[in-house]
């Protein structure tokens, strides 16, 4: 299989993996000179129909999310028996392998891959997909740290952690599906919710919360049995971090997050409130305190309110023989509750009140872009430390440039606290750049900058502002030679109406107008071409696809059928006294309106050899591109209907 080509474009290479449906192989997509992961059906599923029909309707499906935490689907295709989905290739690690390696990441590093992957959801339940299968084997981790989750609504692999239905229906990992998912009850995004907070509790602790011999007493514990708290497991998890944990996996759907962004915003102010936490508390810990309950009974926190100070001796002289001494638990819980109220109550107190809890708050200062040296020099004068975490590839910071810091810049802080800061590797040579986000200009700038040149350049109405990068082809973290040009779609404007492309082909011209001007569009240019499909004066072709939406009076312009005849054919001449090598492998791919295919597929030829002509046939308009050595000779547009070259 590793030889072999697919549509005439993708060169299958190494296998990367093999899952219960399907096999997923690192390709080279040819025509775009770039690296993907094509996932193939497996054999035995490619008889069944019904199977065939969901596969494809899915696949079509997740191909149209586009979210820098969401695996981007390419294309979908078959070639014979073989059902295929192209995807981005993702060059890193599988979340469920680093768990395997390292046991719990550390509630950080989870909560920041959360956090990823409930943005992901959001973006695919406002678009009506849900997941079913969320767990740490369809989470992908890039080398800068990015996680992408992938296979939406199609990764339902067949094996031993499986559920399935009497009708073969395949349900979910049994590890990881919701109570209502093992029980074949109805099936909503508050699932998706259940599954991450069930990957986050294994990110947590190294393991999944029920396990058992098989996989129908696996599901019965979903369904029956309580969970046991992360921090029975783990040590040094934050109660705020386990309290998500906790919704997001109750077993009522109700009970649980409303949404995905629900969830994202619990753990951001899960992380706010912990960072300030920490902050407050002006000297040692929790775990300090637990092991010297008479430091913490001596610790006075003085409140200085109307010039008058009470401290706590003052306060026990006041009070009196103590009628019961408390005991360890009561210590921490009074602790707890001080540095919980702490963040809430020191902004108001200290204006209303003049409270003062010890140490002044200060503005964590942002020290992205700045080097190791000049961010210790910064922060000196606020006494704070900076710790390097580690360091990481960004598109954003050159090397040795701060990429990321912990708490982020503008939270507040206390005098001597520590900044943890992850440093900028730079870029990854022969990786195209992530210009999704930036004004046109800069995102030009960018691409020049590493070496990549822009492209064609669309623009679509959006909620984003006038001229932002909406999306990139290739896609920021692909691999590309450099000069590799990157085509962009930029905004036009959330001010701009849209309209949603009806379906023509198959109408009558005056069919397809009328319906062109009920969705708010304009019929543009009308061209003919032979058909052995579609009879005469029908439409065969439509410029943009049915749904896609457009600026309110845009034109759309449509071929029509002038019935069956022979196609027509037009010579390409091919001078190989321009190769670059003595020895040439020589392919010619043409894109028309049929498809894509090969004229000539890895010939051999000679750089001394007379010039050849190659008789070019298809359909329609479109483009053919002679490739010398998988490096791209020619390319031209090419009319089939009129004859021309060109």
């Amino acid at each position: 299989m590793s030889s072999r080509l697919l549509a005439g474009r993708y060169e299958l290479l190494d296998k990367i993996g093999d899952g219960g449906m399907a096999v997923v192989y690192k390709a080279r997509d040819r025509l775009l000179n770039r690296y993907v992961a094509i996932k193939i059906l497996k054999p035995q599923f490619a008889k069944d129909l019904k199977f065939i029909e969901n596969f494809r309707r899915e696949s079509q499906s997740a191909a149209s999310l586009s979210h820098p935490n969401i695996v981007n689907v390419y294309d979908v295709g078959r070639e014979g028996n073989i059902h295929y989905i192209v995807m981005e290739l993702i060059e890193g690690d599988i979340l469920s392998d680093m768990i395997r390696e390292n046991g719990g990441l550390g509630w950080r590093r989870s909560v920041e891959i959360c956090k990823q992957i409930a943005s992901a959801l959001s973006f695919a339940h406002k678009n009506h997909i849900i997941h079913r299968d969320v767990k740490p084997h369809n989470i992908l981790i890039t080398q800068t740290g990015t996680a992408k989750i992938t296979d939406f609504g199609i990764a339902r692999a067949l094996n031993s952690s499986t559920i399935v239905e009497s009708t073969g229906t395949v349900m979910g990992s049994v590890h990881y599906f919701s109570p209502e998912q093992a029980r074949g009850a109805y099936v909503d995004e508050k699932s998706d919710i259940y599954s991450l907070g069930i990957v986050l509790y294994e990110m947590l602790t190294g393991r999944v919360p029920f396990d058992a011999e098989n996989p129908v007493a696996v599901a019965l514990k979903h369904i029956n049995e309580p969970m046991m708290p992360p921090s029975k497991i783990a040590h040094g998890i934050p109660p705020e971090i386990e309290a998500v944990v906790m919704k997001a996996t109750d077993k009522i759907q109700v009970n649980r997050y409303a949404s995905a962004d629900d969830m994202l915003r619990a753990l951001e102010d899960a992380e706010f409130a912990i960072n300030m936490s920490n902050a407050a508390v002006p000297t040692g810990t929790a775990e300090h305190y637990e092991n010297n309950e008479d430091d913490m009974a001596e610790h006075a926190v003085v409140l200085h309110y109307e010039d008058k100070e009470l401290t706590a001796e003052e306060s026990k002289k006041k009070k009196g023989k103590k009628k019961k001494p408390m005991n360890k638990k009561t210590v921490l819980a009074i602790v707890a509750a001080l540095v919980l109220a702490i963040p809430l109550s020191y902004f108001i107190s200290s204006e209303l009140l003049g409270l003062s809890f010890g140490g002044k708050s200060i503005e964590a200062p942002d020290l992205k872009g700045m080097t190791l040296e000049e961010a210790e020099e910064a922060v000196a004068k606020y006494d704070l430390v900076i710790e390097e975490e580690d360091r990481v590839y960004s598109y954003d910071y050159d090397e040795g440039e701060i990429a990321s810091q912990s708490p982020p810049g503008g939270s507040s802080i206390k005098k001597g606290s520590t900044i943890r800061v992850s440093i900028s590797k730079g870029m990854k040579e022969g990786t195209v750049p992530n210009v999704e986000g930036k004004d046109f200009e800069s995102a030009v700038k960018v691409l020049e900058k590493y070496g990549f040149s822009l492209g064609e350049v669309t623009s679509e109405a959006s909620s984003l502002p006038k001229d932002i990068v909406i999306s990139q082809s290739p896609n920021g973290g692909d691999e590309a030679s450099p000069g590799t040009r990157v085509r962009i779609v930029v905004s036009s404007g959330s001010d701009v109406k849209a309209g949603v492309v009806p379906k023509i082909v198959g109408m009558t011209v005056d069919e397809a107008k009328e319906a062109l001007e009920k969705a708010g569009l304009k019929p543009g240019t009308a061209s003919y071409g032979t058909s052995d499909t579609y009879n005469k004066n029908i439409v065969m072709w439509q410029q943009h696809a049915a749904g896609t939406e457009l600026k309110e009076g845009d034109t759309v312009d449509f071929k029509v059928s002038r019935g069956s005849n022979t196609s027509s054919q037009i010579p390409l001449v091919l001078n190989y006294s321009d190769a670059p090598n003595s020895v040439v492998w020589v392919t010619v791919t043409i894109s028309d309106e049929s498809g894509t295919h090969n004229a000539v597929t890895r010939v051999q030829r000679l750089r001394d050899d007379p010039a050849d002509t190659i008789m070019l046939s298809g359909v329609g308009a479109g483009t053919v591109t002679v490739i010398f050595d998988d490096r791209i000779y020619m390319k031209k547009n090419v009319n089939f209907d009129t004859g021309e070259l060109y």
